[in-house]
């Protein structure tokens, strides 16, 4: 089993690694420096889309990933057995039954057993998935896996926990943007005495919240959510330097530039703007962004109408929509790809003619910036007048 893995799971993470290529119009990632090579890891994420966050990380962590899954999705003796193989192994939350809270210490035992081998563990360490920028209450599970694996004499000081922070643009759309900070590990010094577990429990948890705290973009739902949202996805989506720009933002939100950002998110609203360019496109980036987003629409029409309909029906447009339209992707973009080419073949009868798959994989991924170059253009006075808006929320590096 293991030779088996070790011949199809690099393939699996290549295959997945060109998916996300094609599904993300940009990926943001810092802390890459913090991923050694070895030693166990345990990496401590927030859930904000489903399987889609555990992709998103396999497709830029170095190392092969052991995974935590919510218990109810092993549903029969062949899926469990296809998820273990997939290096997947279930959790049990009261949610899915107190009788099989149980199980657990089997997946615990299992966890240790990959620590002790220098493997590494993703763990969503809020428990629950839901398509928002906000930061839930960290469960124990986490901490109680360290405490143990910090106690464990094969293990111990070795292990080092790394906060994971995952962020998108949007939910429920291809191309959003990816943001991915892996920061600076957690190592047993970092909690001076351990004591009994639950204290520890109790430090851990506030020190993995701290952690991401610092790094992930949290709305207050005290106040306006519906504002905060449009305001932090078209950031998000438009400004270099976004992330950074939506913390900042919701925190003047709260205070006296409470105006400023009211009227910036009912002007989106209201002129139903997506897309920015702080510097207006000219005619010629205009033209060939209008070449670039048609070839990618056309040629990529059918697979993506297909994986939408599949999501569409599926999840009824729920958390899980985003995942499903990757994972059909996944699948379906390649026998797009082979049909195409067979039939380039077929009607050309020359290997040359197969070109037109590159054409069709750089126009795919390079349409989303086309399509900002093309509406930037055609809507640029409303578009001008976002300009000062920004500058009276962040001066004049409005990004």
């Amino acid at each position: 089993m293991n030779t088996l893995k070790n011949i199809i799971h690099p393939f699996l993470r290549l295959w997945i690694k060109s998916t996300s290529f094609l599904f993300f119009e940009k990926a943001n990632l810092k802390g890459l420096e913090n991923i050694k090579e070895d030693g166990p890891v345990i990496l401590a994420c927030n859930h904000p889309n489903s399987f889609l966050d555990p992709l998103a990380v396999t497709t830029y962590y170095k190392r092969p990933i052991y995974y935590i899954a919510r218990g109810d999705v092993f549903v029969s003796p062949f899926v469990s057995a296809l998820l273990r193989f997939l290096n997947i192994v279930p959790i049990y939350r009261r949610e899915e039954g107190v009788e099989n809270l149980s199980k657990n210490s089997g997946t615990f035992t299992f966890c240790i057993d990959v620590l002790k081998e220098n493997g590494t563990i993703l763990l969503f360490s809020e428990g629950i998935s839901e398509n928002e920028w906000y930061l839930r209450p960290i469960r124990k599970g986490t901490a109680r896996l360290v405490y143990d694996a910090w106690n464990d004499p094969i293990i111990g000081e070795k292990l080092r926990v790394i906060p994971v922070a995952i962020h998108y643009s949007s939910w429920l759309n291809i191309k959003s943007r990816l943001f991915l900070s892996f920061k600076k590990p957690i190592t047993k010094g970092s909690i001076p005495s351990e004591g009994e577990q639950g204290p520890f429990l109790k430090k851990f948890n506030e020190l993995l919240t701290k952690e991401l705290l610092e790094e992930l973009i949290v709305i207050d739902k005290d106040l306006d959510t519906a504002t905060q949202n449009i305001i932090t996805s078209f950031l998000l989506k438009n400004i270099e330097n976004g992330h950074s720009q939506s913390r900042a933002a919701l925190e003047k939100h709260k205070t006296m530039h409470k105006e400023e950002f009211i009227k910036l998110a009912h002007y989106l609203k209201q002129n139903k703007i997506r897309y920015y360019s702080k510097a207006t496109p000219n005619i010629f980036s205009f033209l060939i962004g209008l070449v670039i987003y048609s070839l990618g629409y056309v040629l990529n029409l059918i697979p993506y109408s297909i994986c939408k309909a599949i999501a569409n029906s599926t999840t009824k447009k729920n958390e899980f929509y985003d995942s499903v339209l990757f994972c059909t992707l996944l699948f379906l973009y390649p026998l797009y790809l082979i049909a195409v080419a067979l039939t380039m073949i077929l009607i050309f009868h020359s290997y040359w003619s197969m070109g037109v798959l590159v054409i069709l994989i750089l126009t795919a991924k390079w349409a989303e910036a086309a399509k900002r170059n093309v509406y930037s253009f055609l809507q640029r006075k409303k578009i001008e007048a976002i300009v000062p808006m920004l500058e009276q929320l962040f001066g004049k590096d409005s990004g």
